[in-house]
């Protein structure tokens, strides 16, 4: 049988309660202490950029005292410690936190600015220009402003909002413009506005840039940029902009861009020769299929033929597959036409017309008519069906696919077809030229044959007298 247990004492639990209660305000006191320690370590370490440190303890600390009055502090901290670990995904929790609790070391605006700076890093670029947008929108007596503003704008720029960015980066400019960010500011939305061909407002940050900011590591584009802005504005000290720009700047990525420019606008100015050697310059350094094929245009306007076929030729052979390859092709197929040398007119025409591309119509047009003239009548009589089969009808093509057409095969002795395809022309050509043309084949077509002359008769021969006569 089981005994019932002795109870102890009255006075015995009396005692153990007055034990707990002297023993709780040293176990408190402890706590405190502890707490105390791991936030002056974690704020020390923090202040000494010990941020690995600074963010373990302040977790810590956060864990032992989840309702001390510096918990919200702890988060900020943390959060910043985290983000110069580039930690983003880890700070932006922590910022979350500290914005819902009272702060001594900072401000609720400021963990509001680090909530942008964050979301930015971690290219949620929608959500980092709305936290910029609140922060600045509250006018926070705050160093931060400047910052939030520039970030705000690029922001913008990473969004699509090209205009809102451009000013915002230009309010900036005007409120802080000798801040750190200004050179960059000022290059970012210059090129936005060079985007977007509004040249005078362009003109108006990037004139005065090199004075302002002699020491910005975008000195050599904003030049570019200038002389760009320059050109296309109409303002003739562009073209020494931009060949200032070149020589200044030999292995810039951004040069042949700059020769391609300078030469166009030699072409405007009616200067082909100084546009050819810009092209040259740039093909020599960093061929290109543009470069290429405007040498050979040059070069025709300057009568030289045969550098007009050589830099097609080269642009054919290295860039192939480049959408200039079917203009080439087909403009040196008609200078060996201008010479009348018909195979290799054709071939080349033949060539241009298999890649099927916008040349198409016109490469078969002369392969027609270079057949025509080797007479090799049934291939022109393909390549001119091709065209009429293949382009618009009553198009202009057309009707030129339909007169050679109508020739190949006049050629060819085939009369009825011949003539349907005049009379075609006839009927529906808006070209009166082509009409009066085709009209005369037709009526040479229609003549009825002339008749064989008759045999002349044979002369009477004269009567034979008689014997006696």
């Amino acid at each position: 049988m089981r005994r019932r247990p002795r109870l102890a004492p009255v006075w015995v639990h009396v005692a153990l309660a007055g034990l707990a209660v002297l023993a709780a305000p040293a176990r408190t006191e402890a706590a405190r202490s502890e707490a105390d320690r791991l936030f002056m370590v974690g704020a020390g370490s923090f202040e000494d950029g010990l941020y690995e440190t600074a963010y373990r303890e302040l977790g810590r600390f956060i864990q032992a005292a989840p309702t001390d009055p510096r918990r919200g502090d702890a988060a900020f901290l943390r959060g910043k410690a985290a983000f110069w670990m580039e930690r983003y995904a880890e700070a932006l929790v922590e910022f979350d936190a500290a914005e819902t609790f009272p702060l001594n070391l900072g401000t609720s605006n400021e963990v509001i600015f680090w909530q942008g700076e964050t979301l930015f890093r971690l290219r949620r670029f929608e959500e980092a220009r709305d936290r910029y947008a609140r922060f600045l929108g509250l006018k926070p007596a705050s160093p931060l402003v400047p910052e939030a503003l520039y970030a705000r704008g690029l922001a913008e720029l990473e969004t699509g909002r090209a205009d809102g960015a451009v000013d915002t980066l230009r309010d900036f400019l005007r409120e802080y413009p000798t801040h750190a960010r200004a050179p960059t500011a000022a290059y970012s939305a210059a090129r936005e506005l060079i985007r977007a061909r509004r040249w005078e407002d362009a003109l108006a940050l990037l004139t005065p840039y090199a004075a302002r900011y002699p020491g910005s590591p975008y000195l050599a584009e904003t030049r570019y940029l200038l002389g760009v802005a320059q050109v296309e504005a109409g303002r003739p000290e562009g073209v020494r902009t931009l060949e200032q720009f070149i020589a200044q700047n030999s292995g810039s990525e951004l040069v042949p861009t700059a020769r391609a420019l300078v030469a166009e606008a030699q072409v405007k100015a009616g200067r082909p020769r100084e546009a050819l050697e810009q092209y040259q310059a740039l093909v020599r350094a960093a061929p290109t299929a543009q470069g290429l094929y405007r040498i050979g245009e040059l070069s025709l306007r300057l009568n030289r033929p045969s550098d007009a076929e050589a830099a097609w030729t080269t642009l054919r052979r290295d860039f192939p597959e480049d959408a200039l390859a079917g203009p080439a092709g087909l403009a040196t197929a008609r200078l060996h036409e201008q010479r009348k040398q018909w195979e290799p007119a054709l071939q080349l025409a033949q060539s241009v017309a298999s890649m099927k591309g916008p040349e198409r119509s016109d490469a078969l047009l002369l392969v027609g008519q270079s057949a025509l003239q080797l007479r090799r009548n049934a291939e022109a009589a393909q390549a001119y069906h091709a065209v009429v089969v293949e382009t618009t009808p009553a198009s202009k093509r057309y009707f030129e696919g339909l007169a050679g057409l109508a020739a190949a095969l006049e050629a060819a002795t085939d009369k009825e077809g011949a003539s349907r395809a005049y009379r075609e022309i006839v009927d529906t050509s808006p070209d009166p030229e082509l009409v009066r043309w085709a009209k005369g084949r037709l009526g040479a077509l229609e003549a009825p044959a002339p008749a064989p002359r008759a045999a002349p008769k044979a002369k009477p021969k004269p009567k034979r007298s008689g014997a006696g006569g």
